[in-house]
């Protein structure tokens, strides 16, 4: 299908075309921002924690590299590199030096070849935060006999662990863009003058203004970072001989000089704002899947009045749109080896939400909607997460599907009919549920208004291999769980069940010790002021982020497996008790033998009715145990009374996870992946078809994983060749959002092409994959994870 460019003029395309091609350069790690905040920690030693990381963050953005590239309209480089990922050894600098030497030669996510100078730097950082960091605090915390589960059952450690931030947060940028920094500060002050009629005598009120204070540092660091460019702008415009490219610089220093001090004034000026606060909050606390919250609905003032004023057109805004999301694909985390295992591919994870709808209910979708995808054609790991719902118009959800086909995939598809129902569940009001975003993976929320976090994974088939091993575990030969009986003698289904669910409820405390110690630990030694501006309430109650003050909260685990428990329940009771073609005993000894010897038992277990196929027996299996799970879930708040709620997601950790667990009566082979991306289905199962597959998954209860949940399909290039393909994928969609489905995402790449990329990565520079929730380039994957993409099912046909 020949895509027709009147939504762009030559120039633009050229020049968004260049900057794509030269954010492809060698990822670099990036110690500066360690090195700036270990330096302002060693001066501050005796201060107040809020003080410390106040100044840190003034520290790193007055310092910080800093460059306009050629063609550049949105500035802004959120690292030092042009392509580069931060440091943070506060909070966990456990194994930088033991990696900082291999760093450009492991086969996954490898990037430039460190610097001595640099790893000199590293060295120190990481000798003065030895026993300080926020992932040894969480370690001291921690009694050493209830960390047996951490790692190999649940994710535990959280963001600690990956040595970031929780990231996972919709700040209120339209708050940065109607008041612009000085008017947050105006409404501290106030607060500020509200409390001192209090100090006296009271510690309590003295402790908040002095937190205030610290708040109008971490505003005013923003200031110092936008006038910096300013500066470089005008200096670069001086030595300009081109006078159309001098007349760009000096309208960027004029922007900077504007924004976001103040309120922007045009379109151009809003999103260099917008980027401008993502730079700052990327500095105060790193961590992946932040969002740029509702890009389509807090932009769109400024795009109607530039239109009315007749200072752009829409090609200039498609310009100006793919300038921002090319703009950032500049940073990455630098993962540890195993945590790279989780979350491979050197993916941005920064979302941009379009479509939904407005508070009443209404569909938001605007002008600024369909430029945004237009834009995106031009972009690369950046996110764009497409939310609908009935009100949504069909020819927008036509237009985000040609769009993902465009770009192979890319695109997220989430129903917002659904976000609602999860938020009315969590006691939220209908008309704040209706301007929900996404975070991170697939994780909603209220931007401005909620704190929703996501913690460890929970590997469920480890948790079943433990109930047919009375708690033991054959693969890591030890006992995680607790005994629940001999599985050989087992006379009924029913005893199967309850075994996974005694397991599973025995794990529940744990669980939640490590994520919510995990919080704990952000709240004690890392408030987030500069988040905290941005968010509603914080400033009013003079509270952090991290300690609660957000006006709605969760906590979340994330439930990986579900499919391969549904798999494994029903082939058991269909072939061992309902049939009773096999016993226990002869099952436990072919899962003990890893099915060799039993090719013929293992055969019929294969070809038992799998999860993805629009089987309702099936179906009802994976359905209840997420319904199980979730229940025993929400019986422990989380910090700060935060609700306790499920996402239903793998990430990529399926690969590690598969290496955990045993053979299982689903069919895997010990030490295979377990199903991907959380409720799809087993890789290679799902034979009937995407029809059957979305059925089976829109059959499950969302109210099951109110943090989100993830279906992945493959679809050959041939199934969306066609406006009537595209249309009638669009239909599929809408229909499996009205049906109750939460996320569905595309792979539009055919096996042949990835199989051609594996042997010639060079000619596949720029292939882009959806890995789990979130896109990456194909060719930087470790052959493992492409093998898993590759034996996703490929739809041929819709």
């Amino acid at each position: 299908m020949v895509e027709n460019k009147d939504y762009i003029t030559p120039e633009a395309e050229k020049r968004l075309l260049f900057l794509r091609n030269a954010m492809l350069v060698e990822p670099e790690v990036c110690v500066e921002k360690a090195k700036y905040t270990t330096e302002t920690f060693r001066e501050t030693e005796e201060y107040p924690i809020e003080y410390r990381r106040s100044m840190a963050l003034e520290n790193i953005l007055n310092h910080l590299t800093i460059g306009i590239g050629d063609q550049e309209l949105i500035v802004g480089r959120p690292t030092g590199k042009v392509r580069g990922g931060p440091l943070s050894p506060e909070v966990n600098s456990s194994w930088y030096t033991k990696e900082m030497d291999s760093f450009h030669t492991r086969e996954q996510e490898n990037y430039a070849e460190v610097s001595e100078e640099d790893k000199e730097i590293i060295r120190d950082c990481c000798e003065y935060w030895k026993g300080k960091s926020l992932f040894d605090h969480w370690q001291k915390e921690i009694p050493d006999e209830f960390k047996f589960a951490n790692g190999p059952i649940i994710g535990g450690g959280g963001f600690c662990l990956n040595t970031q931030y929780f990231g996972h947060i919709a700040t209120d940028f339209e708050a940065i863009l109607s008041k612009g920094v000085v008017g947050l500060k105006a409404e501290i002050d106030q607060k500020i003058e509200e409390l001192k009629k209090d100090t006296i005598g009271n510690i309590d009120s003295y402790k908040k203004v002095q937190y205030l204070l610290c708040m109008k540092r971490s505003l005013n660091a923003l200031v110092i970072f936008a006038n910096r460019y300013a500066d470089l702008a005008e200096s670069m415009a001086m030595q300009e001989n081109d006078e159309k490219r001098k007349q760009e610089l000096l309208q960027i220093a004029d922007n900077c000089r504007t924004v976001p001090e103040n309120p922007p004034k045009t379109l151009w000026q809003a999103l260099q704002a917008a980027w401008f606060t993502y730079c700052g909050l990327n500095n105060e606390a790193w961590g992946a899947g932040p969002s740029m919250a509702r890009v389509d609905q807090y932009l769109y003032p400024y795009y109607q009045a530039d239109i009315k004023a007749g200072r752009i057109t829409d090609k200039d805004a498609v310009e100006l749109v793919g300038c921002f999301l090319i703009r950032q694909n500049g940073q990455f985390t630098v993962y540890s080896t195993p945590a790279a295992k989780i979350y491979g591919g050197l993916s941005s994870r920064l979302g941009n939400t379009i479509g939904g709808n407005n508070p009443d209910g209404t569909s938001a979708v605007n002008e600024l909607s369909y430029i945004f995808m237009k834009a995106a054609r031009y972009g690369l790991t950046e996110d764009l997460m497409v939310m609908t719902s009935e009100n949504t118009p069909q020819d927008f959800v036509e237009e985000a599907i040609r769009t993902a086909a465009y770009l192979r995939g890319k695109m997220k598809f989430i129903g917002t009919n659904v976000v609602v129902k999860q938020f009315l569940s969590m006691g939220r009001p209908l008309e704040v549920a209706n301007t929900c975003a996404i975070t991170g993976c697939n994780s909603p929320s209220v931007p401005g208004y909620s704190l929703d976090l996501p913690g460890g994974m929970i590997n469920l088939p480890l948790i079943f291999d433990l109930a047919l091993h009375d708690g033991y575990s054959p693969m890591l030969k030890k006992k995680l769980g607790i005994s629940t009986g001999d599985a050989r003698k087992f006379d009924s289904f029913e005893e199967v069940y309850s075994a996974f669910k005694k397991q599973f409820s025995y794990l529940v405390p744990y669980m939640h010790l490590y994520k919510n110690m995990d919080k704990l630990m952000f709240a004690q030694y890392s408030p987030c002021l500069l988040q905290s501006a941005l968010m509603q309430g914080c400033i009013d109650k003079a509270t952090d982020i991290t300690r609660g003050a957000a006006a709605y909260r969760s906590c979340a685990m994330s439930l990986s497996g579900a499919p391969n428990m549904g798999d494994s329940l029903y082939a058991l009771k269909d072939l061992v008790f309902d049939k009773k073609k096999y016993t226990m005993d002869q099952v436990m000894d072919a899962l003990d033998a890893n099915w060799e010897g039993y090719e013929s038992m293992y055969r019929d277990f294969c070809a038992e009715p799998k999860f993805g196929n629009d089987i309702p027996e099936v179906d009802f299996y994976v359905n209840d145990v997420l319904e199980y799970c979730a229940g025993e879930i929400a019986k422990i708040p989380g910090p700060f009374d935060s609700k306790s709620i499920c996402c239903a997601g793998t990430i990529t950790a399926n690969i590690m996870m598969g290496n955990d667990t045993g053979a299982q009566p689903d069919g895997r082979h010990a030490g295979e992946p377990i199903a991907e991306g959380g409720i799809s289905p087993h890789q290679g199962r799902n034979v009937s078809g995407i029809t059957a597959t979305m059925a089976s998954v829109a059959k499950l209860n969302p109210l099951s994983f109110c943090n989100g949940s993830v279906l992945n399909i493959r679809l050959n290039p041939e199934a969306v060749s066609s406006d009537e393909k595209i249309k009638k994928l669009a239909i599929l969609v809408r229909t499996f959002h009205k049906m109750g489905g939460f996320l569905v995402q595309f792979n539009v790449v055919s096996t042949e092409t990835l199989r051609d990329a594996q042997a010639h990565p060079e000619q596949y520079k720029d292939l882009l994959v959806r890995v789990s929730t979130y896109s990456a380039y194909f060719v930087e994957l470790s052959t493992i994870l492409q093998n898993d993409i590759i034996n996703r099912i490929e739809m041929e046909s819709l």
